[in-house]
């Protein structure tokens, strides 16, 4: 059985009631029980913490990630499923010490991955990545791919968003299966590139004008991850300000959001990603919502690809249906 504090509130799920133009909340279904899963099946999980976000001097606000998320996700119209089906597991429990939080995750992804689902993790801050992370390699030989400003191996052993990376290199994942792609050159220190390069980590800048690389830079890490399960993650930050402002470290430059949705549909169409997560979406920083609503289109692109890679499904029923307010 999924943890019962897992289980998303009926209310989550909203809907236009209308029978002619029906929305992704809609079609996605509350996961009460793990026996429910079929193999290809997208499950939803939320991941509402911020205590390393707030260690690390961020701004607070990713705590309310993933209800922001389902907020702007659950009002795409039906197609953005690409005739997947998809489920909600709610979010972790929160009155859980830290490190618990990462174990229960842990236990969570490798449940979910174990059932031949794909868990997409919305969170929290990038910290988050590391449960994700405790649940692939709990099942074999694991990849790592990130999209990121910031290298993330701070040093620090305690409570950050700061060093996702470094911990799961201590935890036994090799530097050649981690690929950082978007780094921003000036909000990195050099002892973090000089700890990462010497781990053998694969480092890909963002250059002005050479977006285009990056997606050459993924495909050579997709190749390299082949026939091993893979953690593709992506901290918000990575791109611009002007795009997704609402984050806890804002960049005046970084991706686009173009560059972002080929990233995510060719991430969605590789039958090595076994986790997606998306990180740091903090929703109280940008009331317009357009953050929120970016991050739905980021998960709608890798739908996008993943239906190519599995093929579509039926959709399943309509879930619980509550007035959209």
């Amino acid at each position: 059985m999924v943890h019962r504090a897992l289980v998303p509130p009926a209310e989550t799920f909203r809907s236009r009631n209308d029978a002619t133009d029906p929305r992704v909340g809609d079609r996605v279904r509350p996961l009460a029980a793990l026996g429910d899963l079929a193999p290809g099946e997208i499950v939803l999980l939320g991941v509402r913490n911020e205590q390393g976000v707030l260690a690390n001097h961020g701004r607070p606000g990713a705590a309310q990630g993933p209800d922001g998320f389902r907020r702007a996700f659950f009002k795409l119209t039906a197609p953005a499923l690409q005739g997947c089906r998809c489920w909600d597991a709610g979010d972790l429990p929160e009155d859980l010490p830290y490190g618990d939080r990462f174990a229960l995750q842990g236990e969570v992804i490798a449940a979910l991955v174990g059932r031949g689902a794909l868990p997409l993790v919305v969170g929290g801050g990038h910290d988050c990545s590391y449960g994700n992370h405790l649940g692939l390699a709990a099942l074999g030989p694991s990849t790592v791919i990130g999209v990121d400003a910031h290298l993330d191996v701070r040093p620090e052993p305690g409570p950050s968003s700061g060093n996702p990376f470094r911990r799961m290199l201590e935890q036994g994942l090799a530097g050649r299966d981690l690929t950082l792609l978007g780094l921003v050159p000036w909000v990195n220190a050099q002892a973090h590139r000089t700890y990462a390069e010497t781990r053998g980590v694969a480092l890909h800048d963002l250059e002005p004008g050479q977006e285009a690389s990056l997606l050459e830079a993924l495909e050579g890490a997709l190749a390299r991850a082949a026939g091993r399960r893979t953690l593709a993650t992506l901290d918000l930050d990575a791109f611009s300000a002007s795009a997704l402002p609402g984050v806890s470290a804002p960049n005046p430059w970084g991706l686009s959001l173009d560059l972002g949705l080929q990233l995510a549909r060719r991430l969605g169409a590789s039958p090595c990603v076994a986790v997606f997560d998306l990180m740091e979406l903090a929703p109280p920083l940008d009331p317009s919502g357009i953050s929120a609503r970016s991050t739905a289109f980021l998960a709608a692109a890798f739908l996008q690809g993943f239906a190519a890679r599995a093929g579509t499904m039926a959709p399943g029923p309509p879930a619980h249906r509550s007035q959209e307010t």
